[in-house]
């Protein structure tokens, strides 16, 4: 099938400009058949020069994007060629790693395993909240406390969390995990943890952030970038951050770079590649 262009020509193509293959990738989600059949073509002729820009593509919030970025990377993972094999399969693992789903599911459902083979995930790779994280910049959430009665709503990529605390009663949650509704109700914080970790953590988040006292029954909405700071400020540090706060973009995709050239420590020319890209970002 198509891995069999990149058996022939992972590396046709050694000294591609990295802004044709951002293009060619971007070109990915043409509208068009064609052109996007065109794309594919040039990204598995590139080789694994491709491969550090289909990695950023497969941690967009891009459905069309992550699929098609990691069925290519899929492609070059059965290329000929080692070391352009090698790469695809590490930075595949890393991606299965992802805390985001349609990653996660799309790079283990190549790789055919849930093992990274001892690979560490990297912590703040795609962290949500953060640029690269699917759904990080669709998140809203709503709090507002009337006579006592605490309720959350978090909406996130059209998914609704609904999170309600009464005093004496417990926390009940209304949510879906893959489409399946979730109806609970906690005894306190730390069962709802236990119960429901995910959930826990979005609790703790909306409890916690800036801004969220509303006594007198005000609706308090707010960025999920103020909302998250916490995690944030766990994953990511001082560097990575601008002047409100936020994960600037092209400090943490540095790090992921970064990160991805350490775990590419076998493979020189892989590494040389990145390094590549890592300074022409630095330049930015």
């Amino acid at each position: 099938m198509s891995h069999t262009i990149a058996d022939e020509k992972a590396d046709a193509k050694p000294d591609t400009d990295m802004q044709q293959i951002d293009a060619w990738v971007e070109q990915l989600g043409h509208q068009t058949l064609t052109k996007r059949v065109q794309a594919k073509k040039e990204l598995l002729n590139a080789g694994k020069t491709a491969i550090p820009s289909l990695a950023k593509a497969a941690l967009s919030d891009k459905r069309e994007a992550i699929e098609r970025s990691i069925d290519i990377l899929g492609a070059l993972a059965q290329s000929k060629d080692e070391e352009t094999a090698d790469a695809a399969r590490v930075t595949l693992k890393m991606l299965s790693e992802s805390k985001q789903p349609s990653t996660a599911e799309r790079a283990k459902s190549v790789l055919n395993t849930k093992e990274a083979d001892g690979i560490k995930p990297f912590e703040g790779w795609d962290k949500a909240g953060t640029p690269f994280a699917g759904g990080g910049g669709t998140r809203s959430v709503s709090v507002s406390n009337v006579n006592g009665v605490r309720t959350i709503t978090v909406v996130e990529n059209g998914r609704e969390t609904f999170i309600q605390e009464v005093p004496g009663r417990g926390i009940r949650v209304k949510t879906e995990d893959d489409g399946k509704p979730i109806d609970v109700i906690a005894r306190n914080a730390a069962d709802l943890e236990k119960r429901l970790p995910e959930v826990h953590e979005l609790y703790k988040q909306a409890t916690s952030g800036p801004g969220l006292t509303t006594g007198f029954g005000q609706v308090g909405a707010f960025p999920f970038a103020n909302a998250n700071a916490v995690a944030i400020a766990n994953c990511c540090p001082p560097s990575t951050l601008n002047s409100a706060g936020q994960v600037s973009a092209n400090q943490m995709l540095l790090q992921q770079l970064n990160e991805l050239k350490r775990r590419m420590a076998g493979n020189p020319a892989m590494q040389q590649l990145l390094d590549q890209q890592i300074q022409a970002m630095s330049k930015d």
